[in-house]
């Protein structure tokens, strides 16, 4: 079952004079199981989208359905501590998840919250500290010590301890060196396939985005441009000159080499592809 906006709005402030619309009238199917990304410029609303997930926002108008719970406008929803064990958020800024003394007094909170014992949890959060490449040595130490990077991961760890189904996340490679970056996407690609969990990511990183997600979702002023087949959208050279979207190296470096008289395929997806494409045609010169 997708995860589905009906006529869903936001106004922040809202009945005040300075109210302001930041989602208009949201039709959108999120598919489960599968890596969605949800990019546009700042301001777009982005990250008030994706905070209604877990009900942290509630509509102002219209509805959103998931994980098996209806959230209307003006209406209570019963139950929302479970859908946040459902649906975990890690917020771009990773400082405002973390409170507890200790890294793993933190990352344990989440299943302690929801009726685990003390002891089930330490496991949980070891497991999840170490899938985020926190080392055991530092699980004493107090989480607002770390640096920004560390952080991050301590909070992705703490959503991951309560083995939720759904993932969000906004920004999660913000404050990642390249290699960090590479390695926590690569983490959430790995929970996607193997654990069939669905993951949904705010970015600003198309390169990611390319490289990970299987669908895109694309906002601009707090409405839903298009939502399409990720492979399709990158090999859509007009649509991307219309929407001046930021291209990935790769499909820059495709277009340049077409225009040289070089005939390279959508098929030709990564560097490796991409040499082997240039190696047969110099080949059959």
């Amino acid at each position: 079952m997708p995860i589905e906006f009906r006529e869903l709005s936001y106004v922040y402030s809202k009945d005040m004079p300075y109210a302001y619309k930041a989602l208009k009238e949201i039709n959108l199917e999120i598919e489960e199981g599968k890596i969605n990304a949800i990019i546009g410029e700042t301001g777009s609303g982005k990250s008030t989208l994706v905070q209604h997930l877990n009900a942290l926002l509630l509509p102002s108008e219209g509805e959103l359905e998931i994980a098996g719970y209806t959230i209307r406008a003006n209406e209570k929803t019963k139950g929302l501590k479970y859908l946040r064990k459902k649906v975990g958020l890690v917020f771009q800024f990773s400082e405002y998840q973390l409170f507890e003394e200790t890294i793993l007094k933190d990352v344990s909170f989440g299943p302690k919250n929801f009726g685990v014992s003390e002891e089930e949890a330490i496991i949980k959060a070891k497991e999840a500290l170490k899938l985020v490449g926190i080392d055991e040595s530092m699980y004493e130490k107090s989480p607002l010590d770390l640096s920004g990077g560390q952080k991050r991961r301590v909070a992705i760890a703490g959503i991951l301890a309560m083995e939720p189904e759904i993932i969000v996340l906004d920004e999660p490679t913000a404050g990642l060196d390249p290699k960090g970056s590479k390695e926590m996407i690569g983490l959430f690609s790995k929970l996607n396939k193997e654990m069939h969990k669905t993951i949904i990511l705010v970015t600003h990183d198309n390169e990611v985005v390319y490289n990970y997600a299987d669908n895109v979702i694309l906002l601009s002023h707090g409405e839903i441009v298009l939502n399409k087949d990720a492979r399709e959208f990158f090999d859509d050279k007009e649509l991307l000159d219309r929407l001046h979207i930021l291209k990935p190296q790769i499909v820059e470096l495709k277009e340049l080499l077409n225009a040289k008289g070089y005939k390279i395929g959508n098929e030709v997806r990564d560097i490796k592809a991409l040499a082997k494409a240039i190696k047969e045609i110099k080949k059959h010169e």
